[in-house]
Order: structure tokens, then sequence, then C-alpha cells
């Protein structure tokens, strides 16, 4: 009896490790995902053809996983129901349950499944070849469980065909947003990620430098006068318009002056060397931008609003920094749009956007009709505001320093105590 106890309990312990492989490949195969086969696939070309089998039909897989748990479990159970009744008689049943409810959970379920999460690409680098000869072996039964399964999906009107999970732009967006928090990748990195993310859903509108801040040249103006114009701005290109800028005609480029320059033609108009402006509406997305000023081999672009008119400019260097972030140059100006104070304050360029002030302070300031900071105080108070008005806005402080031209330049944000923001 002895020696028959002996070889039913190793008989057991092989059985619970035969659950403990099946548990833990199902957590790897629904845990890996198919963006990492592919890549495993790639640096693994042995298994080329188990990784391809596995992408095929992962329900497929599944599917032997389930069958062949359940099996070891089933066996398992019985194998040791028999040796707790020869060892302790009819009292042996109950043991037995209770031992292998304790057995699978811990040794079938939950610690396979817990190093499967931690290692899902070893776990299921090793045992796609048994599932693949598992597969052979039962490739009958398996026929019939799937054919049942559906038939009894078509019963109860659930489509269970195998589908295909890609990811989604959110959870690229999670992924990153973790992935920065562990510190796998940099906060520069996130941001270029998200700002590939965004760049098919950005709108031209949401970038353009508006009309009030365009440099533009009038067409009556002489080579030599545009000269000047150039050195101050410091831009390469220049909008050209007729009557107004609502009637752009060009563009002006930098280039074309120092050849006009050279040959001694500094008295005719600068109409003589414009070229043809593209334009744009406003509300285009900037990917399709992107790729007509790539066909058109153009660095700039006119922005047209819903009436003909000129709403802005948009230059190649605007829609790359939607990926890269702020591009500076020797030109630019280097005043930054948000700078902290010693008491706490912060003072704020009026033309900052809400989402880049929101995303610097980690507060959340949104407004549906405006994009700026002094558009979203110009919707607080109605009118335009003289310099030193102060208004609140939830949690904070906005006071306007500066107003030029009916436009708020400068806005310091003071961060106001619970009982001042009630």
């Amino acid at each position: 009896m002895s020696d028959g106890v002996g070889q039913s309990t190793v008989l057991l312990i092989i059985l619970l490790l035969f659950s403990a492989l099946f548990s833990s490949s199902e957590t790897a195969v629904t845990a890996i995902g198919r963006g990492k086969l592919l890549a495993l696939q790639e640096r693994n070309p042995a298994r080329k053809k188990s990784i391809e089998w596995l992408l095929g039909d992962i329900q497929r897989a599944l599917t032997v996983i389930l069958i062949g748990n359940n099996l070891v479990n089933i066996a398992a159970s019985a194998v040791a129901t028999s040796i707790s009744i020869r060892l302790m008689g009819d009292k042996g049943l109950l043991f037995a349950v209770a031992l292998m409810t304790v057995l699978i959970v811990i040794f079938g379920e939950i610690l396979p499944k817990s190093i499967a999460i931690i290692r899902p690409e070893n776990i299921v680098m090793s045992l796609l070849p048994l599932l693949r000869f598992i597969h052979v072996l039962v490739s009958p039964l398996i026929w019939i469980t799937i054919g049942v399964v559906r038939f009894f999906g078509k019963l109860l009107r659930f489509d269970l065909s195998p589908s295909h999970t890609f990811v989604t732009r959110e959870e690229i967006e999670q992924m990153v947003n973790m992935g920065e928090a562990s510190g796998v990748i940099e906060e520069e990195e996130r941001k270029m990620i998200h700002g590939i993310i965004s760049f098919e859903e950005t709108i031209v509108y949401e970038i353009m430098v508006p009309r009030t801040d365009m440099v533009a040249v009038s067409s009556s103006v002489t080579i030599q006068e545009s000269v000047s114009i150039f050195q101050e701005c410091g831009h390469s290109r220049l909008p050209v318009y007729g009557r107004s800028p609502d009637q752009i005609t060009g563009i002006l480029y930098v280039k074309d002056i120092i050849s006009a320059l050279l040959s001694g033609n500094t008295g005719g108009a600068v109409s003589e060397l414009t070229r043809d402006a593209l334009f744009v509406p406003e509300m285009m997305r900037i990917a399709d931008l992107f790729e007509v000023m790539k066909g058109k081999r153009v660095h700039m672009a006119i922005v047209v609003d819903e009436y003909g008119g000129t709403a802005g400019l948009v230059t190649l260097e605007d829609l790359l920094e939607e990926i890269v972030g702020e591009i500076q140059d020797e030109y630019d100006d280097e005043s930054v749009p948000i700078q902290k104070e010693p008491g706490g304050s912060y003072l704020v360029r009026g033309y900052m956007d809400l989402e880049d002030l929101s995303e610097s302070l980690d507060y959340p300031f949104e407004s549906p009709d405006v994009d700026s900071v002094g558009g979203l105080i110009l919707s607080i108070v109605g009118r335009f505001p003289e310099q030193g008005l102060k208004v609140n806005y939830g949690t904070w402080e906005m006071q306007v320093l500066e107003v030029e031209d009916h436009r708020i330049n400068l806005v310091r944000l003071t961060p106001l105590d619970a009982d001042d923001s009630e």
C-alpha cells in the first residue's frame, strides 16, 4: 500500500506542477499583448513559428490552456482523494477537499500567476512549445469545445469570433505616464510622445501666430526699407499685404532681398520679389498641413478665418515645436511665458496658452471660448481691464500688470488661502 501511496503522491506533485504551468501561461498570454509578441518574434527568430501560432489565434491558445488546466486540476483532486481515503478511510474525503483547495489556490493559481505578471515574456517563450504540443494531442477536443462555445454564443447573440485588440491612444498615454513615474522615460521624452499623439488632433488655430502678433510688410515698401524690418524682427520670411493685412499678396524671403541688394536694385517695391503664399483654413489639422507644406516645399502658411480674413500665420517651426517643444534661436525673445517670484506668485504673459498654464501650475485653467490667459481675464471681466485690476479664479488671484492697445501683456497669479478662495 505504501508503494501505491508513494507513486500517487509523486503523480499528485506532477499534476500540481502542470497546473502551475498552465495557470502561469494563461496569465502571461493575456498580459503580454500583441505588441510585445511581435517584438519577441523579431528578437527570437528560432521561435518565430511558435509565436506566429500564438498570434494567429490567441483564443485557441487560451482554450488549450484552460482545457489542460482543468484536466490536471480534476486529476489532481481525484488522486488526492484516493490517497486520503487509503490513509484515513471515509474521513479522508473532507481532508482531501480542504487540502486540494489550499494547494490549487496557492500553488496552482496565485503563486504562478503572480510570477507570470512579473515575467510574462519569459513564461510565454518557455511554455509555447509545450502548448503547441498539447494542442496537437487534444486538437479534436479543442475543436469540439470551440464549436460548442460559439454555438451558445450565437444562441445568446454574442459575437465570440476572435478579434485582435489594438492599443488605443489613451492606453499609450497612460503607459508613457507610468514610464515617467517609474523613471524609465524622461520628462522631455514623455512630452515628445504626447506631442506626437496629439499631433493628429491639433488644429491650426491652436498653434498659429495671431494676426495681432504678425510682422508683415506693405507691398509698397521698398526693398531697402524692408531690410530694416527684417533686421528688427529677425525673421527670414514675411507676409506681404496690399491695402490691409486681410489682403495678403505673397511672402517675402530674405534670400531674395540679398540677391536684390547685391544687384543694386534697392529702390523697387517688395511686390516685385514676393512669392506665392499658401493659404489654409484655421480649422485644418496640423498633421494635414504638415504634409501639404512638405509637398509644396514651403515653410510658412497664411491662416484664413471663416470670413476670408487673415487670422494669423503658421510656420513649419510651429508644427515641429508641437513635438519637440519650444525652439529658440538667436533672434527669439528670451522672455519665458511664466516666471516664479520669490513670494510664491507667478508672472505670466497674457499670450500663454491655458493648457500650458494648467500643466505648469497643476491647476485646471479652462474656458470654452478662449485659449490664452489674457482671453480668460477678458471673459471673466466682460470688458477691457485697466492696469492693476484683480479678479479671482478658483484658488488663484489674477492681477493685470500691463495692458497695451487693449491687450493684456502681463499678469501676476497669486495662490489664495482656502478662506479667500471661498
